[in-house]
């Protein structure tokens, strides 16, 4: 039993075995690659509120900046127009505050001389030198004073208080303005980019929440064809290598490439290193997603170099299989 089971361990291929095969006597690189448009972007809602018309349908070619729909704006402005009646208001409150005023040390000096007066009289009063009525009248102008400044001060108070509460009241205005100039300047929606638009759903008359996706803008006027490389083959793909890929389509499609970049760190969702090789797609025969295989030819001495190091001569044969190798999901593989 234990001998069964090393039997078949080894026969298990690494992930570099699994891409090196043999092709009319050579030993090329055959790795597992899709199809990417070359530019994609989200359409989302720039802001909450209600669509008033929609300028583009689901497959239309956009060019970047189009404006694909368009906000009521009418609510903006009214609530715009309150506040700034509001704005108005608050403004004249505190306008009036610094017209009024008055008093303080003016007041105080009156006061003291009151103060004095009534002393004076008082002495007198005592002394039989001036009369009650004298002594009464003096008394009485001495607390009307004091009472007047009383009140003048807490009027003051009061004023100050209701400034500093309209002076934040105004604050909150001009920020609620802000808020509604932002708003007014993205009634509309607008391409991020060029390319055809696909999954849009929007309609007029229909009210949308900020930042909801409503569709994408794709464009497969040129694509990127992304291959998993196995890092102990790195050494033997380099950038500007000329590669031969084979589409998994119907009727099939062969074209030949340039390796534009290569990517050197692992692929969570692969566990690969990616290759990208740009094509053009002037029938847009190459969709999103269609699978791929990219053969990359080696010198003779780096066939020499792979042989030796990943297989031994009288074993060759079980490295000739051309079928795929990895089963991951592509679309969830990250953009380089």
């Amino acid at each position: 039993m234990a001998a069964a089971a090393l039997l078949l361990s080894g026969c298990v291929k690494s992930a570099e075995e699994k891409e090196i095969k043999e092709v009319n006597n050579e030993t090329v690189l055959r790795l597992e690659g899709y199809v990417r448009p070359i530019d994609e972007a989200k359409v989302k809602t720039s802001i909450a509120g209600e669509i008033e018309i929609v300028l583009k349908r689901n497959g239309d070619r956009v060019t970047k900046g189009d404006v694909i729909a368009v906000y009521n704006k009418r609510p903006i402005l009214i609530e715009m127009e309150k506040v700034r009646a509001k704005i108005r208001a608050k403004e004249q409150a505190l306008g009036h505050y610094r017209k009024g005023g008055g008093g303080g040390p003016e007041n105080q000096a009156v006061i003291d001389n009151a103060k004095l007066q009534l002393q004076k009289i008082a002495q007198l009063y005592h002394m039989g030198a001036a009369s009650k009525i004298e002594f009464d009248n003096a008394e009485d102008r001495y607390l009307t004073l004091l009472v007047s400044e009383e009140s003048r001060r807490f009027s003051e108070s009061s004023q100050y208080k209701s400034r500093a509460e309209d002076r934040g009241a105004l604050q909150e205005y001009y920020g609620e303005l802000a808020r509604l100039q932002y708003e007014l300047e993205r009634i509309n929606i607008i391409a991020a980019t060029n390319g055809f638009l696909t999954n849009f759903k929007l309609q007029s008359g229909q009210s949308v929440s900020d930042n909801t996706d409503i569709g994408e803008i794709v464009n497969i006027d040129n694509v990127i064809v992304y291959g998993a490389l196995a890092t102990g083959l790195f050494p033997y793909v380099k950038e500007g290598q000329k590669v031969k890929i084979s589409f998994l389509t119907t009727p099939g499609i062969t074209r030949m490439g340039i390796i534009d970049r290569i990517v050197p760190v692992v692929d969570p969702q692969l566990g690969r290193m990616v290759i990208q090789v740009p094509l053009k797609n002037p029938n847009y025969a190459l969709q999103p997603s269609v699978k791929g295989l990219i053969e990359v030819s080696l010198s003779k001495r780096d066939q020499a170099k792979v042989r030796q190091t990943y297989y031994e001569s009288d074993k060759r044969s079980k490295y000739v299989d051309d079928k795929s190798n990895i089963n991951g999901d592509y679309t969830k593989m990250q953009k380089y």
